[in-house]
């Protein structure tokens, strides 16, 4: 089965799920709490198998601080082969509450499960929504391969409304310290500003002695700097809150036991700023979805001849760079070079792409799809382009970028840590400074030209990222967990 793509078409924070250990008694119920029917019928023999290996379990030794190199593995509590250890995350993805059934993005759900394969349980906290349908992306979670035997929801108001947030802080704060003292591992995704959950919930575990780790995906506070809202008072609010909300960030860096850091430029920004940085990837494709080199080969004949085919996949927001994405296809089309081009993704700019396509040289030969939800068919569109084409102008780690080498497509964009970490893995990508739309439309031109250097780039790509892989990233993840979160009850010593 084919794994997740396109992770960013659509405006939102993404995170994987967690795990949380069931009550003493058996089956834990918390107020706000989804879960589904049944109870743990093994749970008291669980937990005195689980009570005597903690007694007798050798400690984990000799672990390498970046958590590359482990000479004996971190103590994984089983029965029947199955682990038991409980592992708690605040999710940035908000739930959806509707006619009576919760919905969940369908990337947290491949998080939610691949967290699942490592631990024994899992609790999931987010902002959910009441009063309006989910959108595309969002999906009942028991239906599409979650057990709610060992995954729980608990459903959160949403504290972006400050109101809410100033209502509800205490209640919910109470909420997270009892579903957090029952985890064996802790694990908050940080979104930084006023009323982010995450951000409360490092702070409750700050202040409880609670080891804990953070998770950042981007440079949140550099995102909301450069995507002010026009004029003058706009760009007041957005250095405002970017200064807010960089506070946060670092105030969450300084506490945590561990922090995981999403890609080599989030890894190289706040990874001064913690003690136990981590470079990880957050990847849901697995093996199962690279391209076979039959379809390789295929992929470098039909690239012989014909238009260039660029492609992307991500949110139409001023940090992706769309602007200048149009700007380098106008140029090559300017040459008089042969392209097509696809872009799948929602956002505030779509409709003024749309009408600047419209409008100008790339009538006809730029297609803006919008958000696509069939998976199959994001997946299909990266495999048969022959360059995907990237313009981003923060400080992120986006997922497409993976996706793209493993369906044999090389990087052609602008230079970060992240990009040229995965394109130097294999010289599997083209990389120009950030915001040099010129030089960027150069080196399509020659790909344009040179179809022998395109197929030699394609075959560069295929080879790139073995690594990395939903299964394999998630394993690593689950070991950076276990080894620097577990203490006696799961408080600093």
């Amino acid at each position: 089965m084919r794994g997740l793509a396109s992770c960013d078409q659509r405006e939102r924070y993404t995170f994987p799920a967690i795990i949380l250990q069931e009550a003493r008694n058996g089956h834990t119920h918390l107020p706000g709490l989804s879960q589904g029917h049944g109870s743990d019928p093994n749970g008291r023999a669980n937990r005195a198998a689980l009570a005597r290996q903690r007694q007798s379990g050798p400690k984990p030794v000799g672990v390498s601080r970046r958590g590359t190199l482990l000479r004996t593995p971190p103590v994984v509590h089983t029965v029947g082969g199955r682990s038991l250890d409980t592992l708690f995350l605040m999710i940035t993805a908000p739930l959806y509450r509707w006619q009576g059934n919760i919905f969940v993005e369908d990337q947290t759900i491949s998080g939610l499960a691949a967290w699942n394969d490592n631990f024994g349980k899992v609790i999931a906290c987010s902002n959910t929504f009441y009063d309006q349908p989910p959108p595309e992306g969002w999906s009942d979670p028991w239906s599409n391969g979650l057990d709610p035997d060992r995954v729980k929801l608990i459903e959160l108001p949403y504290g972006y409304d400050l109101k809410t947030f100033a209502r509800e802080r205490q209640r919910v704060s109470r909420l997270l310290l009892d579903a957090m003292t029952r985890a064996d591992y802790r694990v908050c995704g940080i979104g930084g500003w006023i009323g982010d959950w995450g951000n409360l919930c490092a702070g409750i575990a700050r202040r409880n002695k609670l080891v804990h780790a953070v998770w950042f995906d981007r440079v949140e506070s550099q995102v909301i700097g450069s995507s002010p809202r026009p004029g003058w008072i706009g760009a007041l609010i957005a250095r405002i809150k970017s200064a807010v909300t960089a506070y946060n960030e670092e105030k969450a860096l300084a506490s945590a036991d561990l922090a995981l850091l999403n890609g080599r430029t989030v890894f190289e920004r706040f990874g001064p700023m913690t003690r136990n940085p981590h470079l990880v990837a957050d990847i849901h494709i697995d093996d199962d979805d690279r391209i076979s080199e039959q379809a390789l080969e295929a992929k470098k004949a039909a690239a012989g001849t014909g238009p260039l085919k660029v492609c992307y996949a991500g949110r139409t927001i001023s940090m992706k760079g769309p602007d200048q994405w149009l700007d380098a296809l106008e140029r090559v089309v300017a040459q008089g070079h042969d392209i097509t081009a696809t872009w799948l993704g929602d956002g505030d700019m779509l409709e003024a792409m749309r009408r600047r396509v419209a409008e100008g040289p790339l009538n006809g030969k730029v297609s803006l799809e919008g958000f696509v939800s069939d998976r199959d068919h994001v997946i299909d569109t990266i495999r048969q382009s022959h360059v995907l084409l990237f313009c981003h102008v923060t400080d992120e780690s986006p997922r497409v970028l993976v996706e793209a080498l493993l369906s044999g497509t090389p990087l052609v964009g602008f230079r970060d840590p992240y990009a040229e970490s995965l394109v130097t893995e294999s010289d599997g990508g083209i990389l120009v400074q950030r915001g040099d739309s010129l030089a960027l439309s150069e080196k399509l031109a020659t790909l344009a030209r040179d179809r022998d250097a395109l197929c030699a780039l394609i075959d560069r790509a295929a080879a790139s990222a073995r690594h990395l892989t939903r299964s394999r990233v998630f394993a690593h993840r689950s070991e950076l967990v276990r080894t620097y979160l577990k203490s006696e009850k799961g408080r600093s010593q």
